[in-house]
């Protein structure tokens, strides 16, 4: 199952509402995402198909993916992910796998699973463990910085309505006691016996999440605290989780498999969140998860659960995911919300096809 061709498309997706940049001390709104196709043609009777996107600079991705990576991986093999992925990576270390590079291949690789799956005749999800066949989905765009509150509230409520099991609250402006004010509002808003966790983007110091931890447990009934501090001060984990009494998840800005190990080996998260997108694919993002299994950490798939839902569904400690539904009128075969609960396509590999009406209206 040699690859013989990398095809690329770019896409302008219109998101369903406004979010807010990750990161960005002063959320400002994206109201579309640059989604890249790849599709991986064979000597075989399998195309591959596999994707990333960027808020912005799609082109750049686009042209990564046909003047730099397309040669790298063509005559490859791609029923040896591992070799496919470990060249790739050695060869684009010239110009920096970390970053752009990664979510470029991140493309690849996804495809390259999606035609392991394909040959095997089985949901990507079977193929890489299949622990379970459902994950509990928590909606994380309907209530970000970019809207305001009384649409936050409607969008959220409405996120239940269709079958999410919870809801994200994403926090980390410029005022830490807006940021709680508008989290309290929200939590009033919010039907009894859904989740509901705070997202901080790693936009807070240490002393502010364990303020907004603290408060928040008591005073709100908080589930969950998402990525509270940034990647480089993940040594002060351990000691700001074991101030709070709720759970600590981490790792959505996250780049690399180190930034994973040492928040692990540190102890006290609940966690780890995994982008497949941002770290390289699939390959690189089970790799992450079976260390944190060792060590009886969750796993909790970020942003794309076109992606994120098979590896969530092949590990016991895979219980989460978060829940998008912004590439749903593109791919036929996407996640399904049923009371509470997320599956996805058991067609053979990632279960995707692309509805070319809807692609040929937001090509680029």
């Amino acid at each position: 199952m040699r690859i013989t061709k990398l095809e690329t498309d770019l896409l302008r997706v219109p998101l369903p509402r406004p979010v807010s940049l990750p990161a960005a001390q002063d959320p400002r709104p994206a109201t579309h995402v640059d989604l890249v196709l790849v599709r991986l043609l064979t000597d075989g009777p399998h195309t591959g198909l596999g994707f990333t996107y960027t808020f912005g600079g799609g082109s750049a991705v686009r042209s990564l993916l046909d003047e730099v990576i397309s040669p790298i991986v063509v005559g490859l093999d791609a029923r040896r992910s591992e070799w496919v992925f470990n060249k790739s990576w050695a060869e684009l270390e010239g110009i920096g796998f970390v970053g752009l590079a990664a979510r470029a291949f991140a493309a690849v690789d996804v495809a390259v699973w999606d035609l392991k799956g394909k040959a095997a005749n089985a949901p990507l999800y079977e193929l890489l463990g299949g622990y379970r066949t459902a994950l509990k989905p928590v909606a994380i765009d309907t209530a970000t910085p970019a809207l305001g509150l009384k649409q936050a509230v409607k969008e959220s409520k409405a996120a239940l309505d269709r079958g999410a099991a919870g809801i994200q609250i994403e926090v980390g402006t410029l005022d830490p006691d807006l940021d709680y004010e508008r989290v309290r509002q929200l939590r009033d808003e919010i039907p009894d016996g859904a989740w509901f966790e705070i997202n901080c983007s790693g936009r807070y110091d240490f002393a502010t999440a364990a303020w907004l931890g603290t408060v928040g447990t008591e005073e709100l009934g908080l589930d969950g605290l998402s990525d509270p501090l940034r990647p480089e001060a993940s040594d002060h984990l351990r000691r700001l989780a074991d101030r709070l009494d709720v759970g600590v998840s981490v790792g959505g800005l996250f780049d690399r498999a180190d930034d994973f190990t040492r928040a692990i080996d540190g102890g006290g998260i609940e966690a780890v969140r995994i982008d497949p997108l941002r770290l390289g694919g699939v390959t690189p993002s089970r790799r992450i998860v079976a260390a944190a299994e060792l060590k009886h950490v969750a796993l909790y798939p970020v942003r794309c659960p076109e992606v994120g839902g098979h590896l969530g569904l092949a590990f016991q400690y895979g219980r989460m995911c978060e829940y998008t539904d912004w590439f749903a009128p593109l791919f036929d075969g996407s996640p399904r919300l049923v009371n509470g609960q997320m599956a996805v396509s058991d067609r053979p590999g990632l279960g995707l096809t692309v509805n070319d009406e809807t692609a040929a209206k937001w090509r680029v």
